[in-house]
């Protein structure tokens, strides 16, 4: 297997500097310099991009650990969920042509789960 890959690798070579050659040949210069821009272009950006990608990867990394570590204060109190009733009162129809708004009811709350507020009533 190792020397497999080498062979192979000892042919892409070989393919790579031959191509390099018919090109070089049937290019002219200022199509040989574009190219020679844009492979230095490439060359100069992969190892930024791969440095940067690591970098968000490690940051990531410890984002995760100090979220699994740190205590949420959130996981100790049950979420708060808000029902509101709507807004039309159900037992006076609504008119699209009445002049004045339907008088809303006096408002009802209750509180579920709250044990203090039953002893504070009493």
């Amino acid at each position: 297997m190792n020397r497999a890959s080498v062979v192979l690798g000892l042919g892409v070579a070989a393919f790579a500097v031959t191509l390099a050659i018919y090109i070089g040949t049937h290019l002219s210069n200022e199509a040989m310099s574009v190219l020679t821009g844009a492979v230095c272009g490439v060359g100069v950006m992969l190892p930024a991009a791969i440095l940067a990608g690591l970098s968000l990867l490690r940051r990531r990394e410890r984002e995760d650990t100090t979220m699994r570590t740190a205590s949420h204060p959130q996981a100790l109190y049950p979420p708060i969920i808000v029902v509101a009733p709507s807004a039309v009162n159900p037992t006076q129809p609504v008119s699209p042509f009445s002049p004045l708004p339907p008088v809303a009811s006096p408002r009802q709350f209750t509180v579920i789960g709250d044990d203090s507020l039953d002893a504070r009533e009493q």
